[in-house]
């Protein structure tokens, strides 16, 4: 088999199970009988599908004497260099039935991965529309100068390299010539881009196309699967993390006359494809399928790369691969138990380090806390989708991304027009309100208009931090109203947290450390110091800082005793066992950061802790180590009231994440604020800016990211960015960026908060 190019697949979307939101393109090309949901191991197990390479077949790479980038399809994803959309000025379209690119841009930059040292050329079909050249280069290397025809169509070919191309991630720019003479002509349409590995076949190159490996309903002795049909030499390569106790399953078959080798490799980043599986086969009419069947569990968690391979075929016919997929074994799940009320506590200006179980000193401060952290489920991986507060809020309210619900940046409102938990309660007859005490989440950040109830408490007009707390067990308690009994009740705190300003009275901040203090941090006004601050070169002195940390404590302790308070009238009200409560944090920013808002994604400040009592103490005392999100909260809040999350909210329910092994390695969680992305996969975190390349950080052995690893693991890079990619399409929910306007009213309370 000759030397192959590989460019990584992309995997489902992070809302989980199978791939929701993939491409299936159209003219019925997935047609036919799908693979089972759920089939047999070995031993009997039942197995249930986690990946089927069918589903996911236009995120994997197609090679056929090279990599094949089908341009106008859902396979080039990720591959417009580091950019997260498809450029404005390259328009999909369709015909003389093939998919195409119109481009109108003056250049094309294309990223593909080369697996191995190799020499190669670039070929390309196109029309060349308003251009008859097109120059090609390759990481800035000319390749050559190609002449395109204006009426028809031609294949066009570059030299091959002289030297051999380096194996790692490469980025290909086809550069058009000539005066472009009006924006509606395109400079040339193109078909595909073949990224050409020279061999000594002599046959006419016939391109891998999604319609052209796809057979929807093939049948060898009757038995009919979905299949992927290749020529030799060929490779299909799909990228996954695998899941524990993973099993790659797949039926090959050669489909008309000659002979067939077959082949399962695996490759990742450590070491070079290792062969797994090989099978010779036969075709003719008595031609049967052969099962395969290999355990991964020695690959579980690494992030590797399937290879479907064509080694040889001879005479006319093709080698087929029936309903490749990776089978994980089907286990029960739990579920969250039907409560009569959801209570979601948000607390502000906390990290997990600070409170138990994660700190590692005691913390009798915080009784509830404590009580929480043995009587609660403790998640001890929640990841946070920005480090801006009313971003990560609406999130959280709406199950979608930042992107998605339009408070990527810090100078925008939640428009109307999206959907929240709360606007879903309503529409179900269940009462919903929230009650903030963080002026990021008032009215005028867009949070008012979804509730039934909805109070805020500006921090510059004397009301105790733990209002929203006992306003939020009256409202709960409330039996006035014999119209509301028995309804269900939502209800969303955002608290104070640690955040200033705290309440604190003179004499208790006196006997406060340290001793004779004489610095300007006083309880009050704490927040607009701590912004003068923010900046500049300016630190607080070993004093100031001693008496922020006392300070932010006892703030923190009222907060502690007013959720324990609301705690206890459930309790006394006889509804404890039947609330779900959620305790959790919005962004992890504190006492390093100065509870700065929309600072670099790193790691330790998307951490949040994640406290959960589930209806009857289900799971009570358990700590789970599983990866969780925000949209994770958001499903399992509207599962807890008894209805179905919409299907553009993704996540999975905690209960189910509590109650067994995750086999979802495929999801990534994904944090963005303004034009800064960070996409973490596992031990993997790729951190960037829109457009522009991004870097690889290997959290287990370099948690605070001073290293990029992308070169050196250019498999996971490129795969994890398509992944990035791929999650990022929310067409449908991209609403019109709504401004931010502030009369000076509101801008007194963020002044008082510490943010202008």
């Amino acid at each position: 088999m000759p030397p192959a190019l590989l460019l990584l697949l992309l995997l489902p979307l992070s809302s989980g199970v199978g791939c929701s939101g993939c491409d299936t393109g159209s003219g019925g090309i997935d047609g036919g009988k799908k693979a089972p949901a759920t089939a047999r191991g070995p031993e009997g197990q039942a197995l249930r599908t986690a990946v089927s390479f069918i589903d996911v077949l236009p995120l994997c790479d197609i090679d056929h004497r090279g990599l094949l980038l089908d341009l106008g399809t859902e396979a080039m994803a990720g591959r417009y260099g580091w950019k997260l959309e498809t450029p404005s000025r390259i328009m999909a379209s369709k015909h003389d039935g093939a998919t195409w690119a119109r481009v109108y841009d003056r250049q094309l930059r294309l990223s593909f991965y080369l697996p191995q040292l190799t020499p190669l050329f670039v070929s390309l079909r196109a029309i060349g529309t308003d251009t008859n050249r097109v120059g090609v280069t390759l990481d800035g290397m000319r390749l050559g100068s190609l002449k395109l025809n204006r009426k028809k169509t031609r294949i066009v070919s570059t030299p091959v390299t002289r030297l051999p191309v380096d194996a790692g991630l490469h980025e290909l720019r086809l550069s058009f010539r000539g005066r472009k003479g009006s924006d509606a002509v395109p400079y040339a349409e193109i078909d595909w881009v073949r990224i050409g590995v020279p061999d000594e076949l002599r046959r006419t190159y016939g391109a891998p196309t999604r319609y052209d490996v796809l057979v929807p309903t093939a049948q060898l002795g009757g038995v009919p699967h979905r299949a992927i049909a290749l020529r030799a030499p060929g490779v299909v390569r799909c990228t996954v993390r695998v899941p524990p106790h993973g099993r790659w399953r797949t039926s090959v078959g050669m489909r008309g006359t000659g002979n067939a080798s077959a082949a399962l490799m695996v490759r990742h980043d450590d070491t070079d494809a290792l062969l797994l599986e090989r099978v010779k086969l036969k075709g003719g009419p008595d031609a049967q399928w052969t099962d395969l069947d290999v355990s991964l569990h020695r690959f579980a968690s690494r992030v590797v790369t399937l290879e479907l391979v064509a080694s040889k075929t001879t005479g006319t016919g093709r080698l087929m691969f029936g309903d490749p997929a990776l089978y994980v074994p089907q286990r029960p799940t739990a579920s969250t138990p039907k409560a009569r009320a959801v209570v979601v506590v948000v607390l502000n200006g906390v990290v997990k380090s600070d409170l138990p179980p994660w700190r590692t000193t005691e913390t009798p401060h915080l009784p509830t806390m404590n009580r929480l952290a043995k009587v609660a489920t403790v998640f001890d991986e929640l990841r946070s989708a920005s480090t801006l507060v009313p971003a990560a809020v609406a999130s959280l309210l709406t199950g979608l991304s930042p992107r998605a619900h339009g408070l990527s940046d810090g100078g925008a409102r939640l428009p109307k027009s999206v959907v929240t938990i709360g606007d879903i309660a309503r529409e179900a007859s269940v009462r919903a309100g929230m009650f903030t005490g963080v002026p990021t989440t008032f009215t005028s950040f867009g949070f008012e208009g979804h509730w039934e109830s909805f109070t805020e408490y500006p921090p510059n007009e004397g009301r105790r931090a733990s209002a929203p707390f006992d306003d939020a067990g009256s409202w709960l308690t409330d039996t006035t109203k014999k119209a509301d009994t028995g309804r269900p009740q939502l209800v969303v705190i955002h608290a104070r947290g640690g955040h200033p300003p705290w309440d604190i009275t003179p004499l208790e901040a006196a006997k406060l450390p340290p001793a004779r203090y004489t610095g300007y941090l006083r309880p009050r006004d704490a927040a607009q110091r701590i912004a003068e601050l923010r900046g500049r070169h300016s630190k607080l002195s070993e004093g100031d800082a001693e008496r922020l940390r006392a300070m932010f404590f006892a703030g923190l302790h009222g907060q502690d005793a007013a959720l324990g308070k609301l705690i206890a009238r459930l309790q006394d009200e006889g509804r404890w066992d039947s609330t779900l409560l959620i305790v959790m944090g919005d962004v992890a920013s504190a006492r390093r950061t100065l509870f700065a808002d929309g600072l670099e994604l790193d790691e330790d400040l998307l951490s949040l802790p994640l406290f959960v009592h589930f209806p009857a103490g289900l799971f009570a005392g358990k700590r789970v180590k599983q990866p969780t999100e925000l949209v994770d909260i958001t499903r399992t809040t509207l599962l807890g009231l008894g209805l179905q999350p919409p299907d553009d909210i993704g996540g999975r329910d905690l209960a189910s994440v509590a109650g067994g092994i995750s086999y979802d390695t495929q999801r990534i969680r994904i944090a963005i604020t303004d034009e800064h992305y960070s996409a973490r996969w596992g031990p993997y975190a790729l951190i960037g800016r829109i457009d522009k390349r991004p870097r690889l950080c290997r959290l287990a052995i370099d948690p605070t990211c001073q290293f990029d690893h992308s070169q050196q693991m250019p498999i996971v890079t490129q795969s994890l960015f398509r992944h990035l990619v791929k999650a990022d399409r929310h067409p449908s929910h991209r609403p019109t960026r709504e401004p931010l306007s502030l009369d000076s009213h509101y801008a007194a309370m963020l002044k008082v908060w510490g943010l202008y």
